[in-house]
Formats: C-alpha cells, structure tokens, sequence
C-alpha cells in the first residue's frame, strides 16, 4: 500500500521540490480551467459556462453583456473581466473573429478595422442561433458537477453536433502548452464527418475564413499564410483585403511608412464593416504600376496550426485537423446510439405509466381513496397493488376517471409502441446509428448554410442602405 507524502507534513523540504510542485499545480490549472480548449466540445471553461448560463436564462431573451456576466459569475471563480470579454469574443462576427458565433448581439461589439467593443453595460447578448441548433439537443447525456462553491451544478462539457474548435478556430497559451487552431467551413467538416463514417477515416479539409476574399496560402511547414489584396478601378489603386491580424491602427502605421518614404502621398480609407477599401494616393505625375504597389506594399501574415487540446487523459496534441474529426465522429456515434437507448428507456416509462393509469380507472382503484385515512396511506396501498406510479395516481383529478381517458392512453400506449419499436432498431444496430448520424449532420448541414445565407443577406442590404445615404450626403 502507498502512502501519500504532502509538502506541508515534512520538517524541511528542498526549495526546487516546492518550485516543481507549486509549478506543476499551477500548469494543471491554467491548461484545465483556463487556457486550452477541450477535446469534447472544443470549449474552453469559461465559454461552456457561457454558453449553459445563456441557454438557461433564453426567456429573458437580450441581456446587457453587465448583467449576462452577473450571471456567469456564479459558474466562473475568476471575475467579471475575463468573462465580459469571452462573451464579446464569442459575438464577433467580423473576418478572423467567428466563421460561426455561437451568441447573437446587439450594439457595437467592434468590427474588422476597430476591433474594441462598447462597453459592457451598453451591449446587449442572448444565445445564438448556431449554439441552439448545435449545443443543447443532448443534455440528458451531459456529466454534471457541483460549481466551484458547490451552490449549483455545472456540465463538464457539452456535446456539440459539430467540432466547435474547427469550426471558429481557437488560441490559447497555458503555462508549457499553447493551442492555436485555423477554423473551417462547417460544410468541409459536414462531408468529412460523413466520410469518416462511411470510410473509417476523415476526409482532409482546408482552412477557411468567412469574408476572407484571397486563397489562403499553405506553406512546406504547414503554416497559413494571408496575403495583402490590390485591385486598380479606374486608374485608382486600391487595398481591398488584408491579412490575417491587421486593423486600422496596423494597418496605417504600415502606410505611413511609405508615405515617410515617398512611395505614396497619402491613403483614404473608405472600409465598410468586412469590406476593405482603401484608396492609395500618388504624387501628381507619379506614374506606377499595380505590380510595383503589390511588390512594394504588399505585406503578408503568418498563422501555425497547433492542434493542441485537452481530453480526458490530460494534454492532447494532433498533428491535423482529420485527427479530431475522426476521434469526435467516433464519440458523436456513441452519443447519438446513447440518445436512442435513452428515448427507449423514456417510452418504456411512459407506456408503464399510461397501462397503469388504464388499469387504475378501469378497476376503479380510485374509489378506494374515499376509505382511506389520508393520501399517504393510499399510495401505500397502490404500492402493494404494485402501481408504480403510486404517487402520480394518486394525485389524478377525478374528471378524469372517464371511458374517454382510457381511450384516449390506449392510443398513446399505441403510438408508443410502435415509436419504441423503431427506436430499439435503431439503438441495437451500428448500421442504423450511423445512418441517423449523417441524417443529423446533413440537417446541421442546411440549417447553417439557410443561417448563413440570411446573414449575408442582412448585410449586403446594410451596405446598399449605406451606399446610399453616402450617395444622397455626396448630392448635397
């Protein structure tokens, strides 16, 4: 038997073991509750407890980002700050923030050349639409804990229908370990999924990003590159896309520069939200070329995939991103095979407990009420007549002691039968689960691209409504 030596028992204790102890207890704390994304549902603590905090408090529909954050706090040890601006970064809907926010905003949460939000008491969140259609369908099969201060239960992780971590990307640096994953298009990692299923291994995918209008370039080592675009209109020159991590104030320091150096004159910047247009002006006779601006301006950016994550065996990490849509396949199989054996389980309840409630009115067990001392004695008595819904009963109003009540459960023990029928198929065949499985994703599938559409929708009539204000301001 081996017994357990702690630090503080000991008369002397060398400072190296204090420094490697003390050291590793704070690694284990900043990877497991801060800083580094799970393998389950690719969401870091405090955006889980976000997210479930959201989806618990969805009747009181817009919460200020102040009061959303109140909330949260009773999940999360570690203050408002870092949970206002997890909220904030998961509302972000600009190129390089989210492909695919999981909360919906209202107010100014920032934008692709001014990435800093309002302040927190004049913005309002709610869930969004893609964490209700990926998140919440499975919370009966969802691990339970007790909150840091043992008040009120928190899930361990979620079971999202899609990997959460691929879909926005995710960065984090814990103390030894850091995560920085490219994000994808939920399509590519729908038909992956399906690929995985049908082949036993996931088809490859490349990196994508939404209003990202150039290629995304890989390099020999694997390393994304974003370029810098040009376009010339009319005998103008313009900067129509940027790389990855360039806002305003980068973005014109860089100009700058060149305006020092006396390449260009000056820049007008004319960016709307994703779109970048920024106008370069020459000096008068100056007379250059498109070629030369991109080989002289031209600047580029670098991002390294790091599939760093954490699984229930501690600190994992994948060499590509095929790797974690094959283990999550494998898991969301388990998952979805469970949610049937579950539903079985359900029904056989619910056919007990309308045969009892047939068998109950039928006998007129409920006569026998008038001569007993109290409720308690008469459930007592259908629990030796081994009712197993004593309780429930006991408890029905006598309305609806009635032929029409026993008709109307004998449909329901009918409909139930035939509904647990074609569940028990589907739980005892791996065939069928998978079959279910691509079923859901193809679902998932046209629900985020129908959700996509109507975003760019949305924005192209906000630009239109821009343009056009613009254009009426310029006529007077």
């Amino acid at each position: 038997m081996t017994t357990e030596t702690y630090l503080h028992s000991l008369e002397s204790i060398p400072l190296s073991d204090i420094v490697k102890e003390e050291y590793r207890n704070y690694q284990i704390y900043t990877l497991m509750d801060r800083a580094i994304p799970y393998l389950q549902d690719g969401l870091k603590p405090g955006q889980r407890r976000i997210l479930y905090t959201l989806w618990k408090n969805q009747s009181k529909g817009l919460l200020k980002v102040s009061s959303a954050t109140g909330l949260v706090l009773t999940l999360h040890p570690h203050g408002p700050a870092s949970v206002e601006s997890a909220i904030v970064n998961m509302a972000q809907d600009y190129t390089f923030s989210n492909n695919y926010p999981l909360i919906d905003k209202k107010g100014y949460f920032g934008e692709r050349m001014e990435t800093g939000a309002a302040a927190s008491r004049y913005i309002e969140c709610k869930l969004g639409k893609v964490a209700e259609y990926l998140l919440f369908d499975d919370m009966d099969q969802v691990e339970m804990v007790p909150n840091y201060d043992e008040r009120t239960m928190e899930p361990v992780g979620l079971l999202p229908k899609l990997p959460l971590m691929l879909l926005n990307g995710a960065e984090g640096i814990g103390t030894g370990f850091s995560s920085a994953i490219p994000s994808f298009h939920h399509r590519d990692i729908v038909k992956s999924m399906i690929f995985c299923i049908e082949n036993g291994k996931a088809r490859k995918i490349k990196p994508f990003v939404h209003d990202y209008t150039l290629p995304i370039e890989i390099d020999a080592k694997g390393k994304l590159i974003f370029n810098m675009g040009f376009e010339e209109v009319d005998g103008k020159i313009f900067i129509n896309e940027l790389p990855r991590g360039y806002d305003a104030t980068k973005i014109y320091k860089h100009l700058t520069k060149f305006i020092e150096s006396g390449f260009i004159k000056d820049f007008v910047d004319s960016s709307v939200n994703n779109d970048i247009k920024i106008e370069l002006l020459f000096k008068k006779g100056q007379d250059v070329t498109l070629e030369e601006v991109e080989n002289t301006i031209g600047v580029t950016s670098t991002f390294s995939p790091n599939y760093t994550l954490i699984s229930e065996r501690g600190v994992r990490i994948f060499q590509k991103a095929e790797s974690i849509i094959e283990i999550f396949t494998e898991e969301r199989l388990k998952v979805v095979k469970r949610r049937y054996e579950l539903r079985c389980e359900k029904l056989e309840d619910k056919i007990t407990q309308n045969n009892e409630i047939i068998k109950f009115i039928r006998q007129k067990e409920y006569e026998v009420a008038t001569r007993q001392k109290n409720r308690k004695s008469f459930v007592e008595y259908l629990t030796k007549k081994k009712f197993v819904y004593a309780d429930y009963l006991a408890d029905m109003p006598i309305y609806r002691m009635t032929k029409e009540e026993v008709e109307k459960r004998k449909l329901m023990v009918q409909e139930d039968k035939k509904k647990l029928s074609e569940y028990t198929k589907v739980a005892k065949s791996d065939r069928l689960v998978a079959k279910k499985l691509i079923e859901e994703l193809n679902e998932i599938d046209q629900k985020l691209t129908d959700w996509r559409k109507k975003k760019d929708q949305e924005k192209d009539k906000l630009l239109k409504k821009i343009a056009r204000e613009q254009d009426r301001l310029g006529q007077k």
